[in-house]
């Protein structure tokens, strides 16, 4: 009996797959890069789909940025090769939430989709009264939904979090009133407000959300790895997977997700695979982004090598550096003695 439900299961998701959509805009697998803000430069984005990502989303863009500048950031470069991309906005006013779309219709011709932020819980975000404050505020979102949704013909989505705090848990009930509002799909971060990324998630509450609404449910909490992506889908029913700091550093975990949706086979990278992609991310940031920051580079080398066994005075090494070719080298030299 419990080989027969598995194989169920399996079969039901892998036939979600083949109709995989969130609007109009069809996607090759349910794993999404997260919109990680700080993180999601384009070379990250770049590699994140070559290692299988199905979407992937900007950093959060402020709304009342775009209205003043009339620009995408310059922060926010994108490229055909990304496609489909979504991009983040975050915003409390209709009228300037229609204006930023409309800039974003305008300005950014490879953007797939608009995810608008209603979870954020950064204490300067919530001061703005936006982001998470807005989960709290419920009556407030609808009329930022319509206001985007009116000014594009993409999919518009929005991304919550389960509630302000364990008293007041209303992601049902949010998620409810931004499918009404108009929205192509609604994801899930399944931790409140309140515990910001402390504690588990709470995955009950995504299976809950998808058994109440029609549109598409993107499940996101504390998946990373192959395994945990799988029974995301099987235990809340949810239609994507969203992941964020499982990513960081590690594109592998789109590869390992779909190997093991696929085959059911744990995908774990090899010495010269981790070598290989840290070496990969470096040619993306230096040859596909105009933009060149060696702080933002070094970060990136630094969450890479997190996942390196025995790497901790490596990355203590590369913290210290202020030169590319500097940390290149202690790079080199940890594998030199390893491959």
């Amino acid at each position: 009996m419990l080989i027969t439900l598995v194989n169920f299961l399996n079969s039901r998701i892998l036939t979600s797959i083949m109709t995989l959509k969130i609007g109009n805009l069809k996607l090759n697998n349910p794993f999404i890069l997260a919109p990680l803000h700080g993180v999601n430069c384009l070379a990250f984005r770049l590699q994140c789909k070559d290692f299988g990502a199905g979407l992937v989303y900007t950093p959060m863009i402020h709304v009342n940025w775009l209205v003043k500048e009339k620009c995408i950031p310059e922060s926010i470069e994108l490229s055909k090769d990304e496609k489909p991309v979504a991009v983040q906005l975050i915003g409390n006013d209709p009228v300037t939430m229609k204006e930023a779309v409309q800039i974003v219709n305008d300005h950014a011709p490879y953007i797939d989709s608009i995810d608008l932020n209603f979870g954020c819980p950064d204490g300067d975000v919530l001061g703005w009264k936006m982001g998470a404050y807005l989960v709290k505020h419920p009556d407030k979102i609808p009329s930022l939904i319509e206001a985007a949704t009116s000014a594009t013909n993409k999919p518009v989505t929005a991304k919550i979090r389960s509630g302000w705090d364990d008293n007041t848990i209303n992601c049902v009930e949010v998620g409810k009133i931004i499918e009404d509002a108009g929205a192509d799909a609604v994801a899930l971060h399944a931790r409140t407000r309140k515990q910001v990324y402390a504690g588990e998630a709470d995955w009950s509450l995504i299976k809950k959300l998808k058994e109440s609404v029609d549109i598409p449910v993107i499940g996101n909490g504390d998946v990373d790895n192959g395994k945990l992506g799988k029974s995301m889908l099987q235990r809340t029913g949810c239609d994507m997977v969203m992941i964020g700091r499982g990513a960081m550093g590690y594109p592998f975990i789109f590869k390992e997700c779909n190997e093991y949706l696929k085959k059911g086979k744990e995908f774990r990278p090899s010495i010269k695979d981790r070598h290989d992609a840290i070496f990969q991310f470096l040619d993306l940031y230096k040859n596909k982004q105009k933009r060149y920051k060696f702080s933002e580079l070094k970060q990136h080398l630094m969450w890479a090598c997190k996942w390196l066994k025995g790497a901790k005075t490596l990355r203590v090494e590369i913290m210290k550096t202020h030169e590319e070719q500097d940390a290149i080298k202690l790079i080199e030299d940890y594998f030199k003695e390893r491959m």
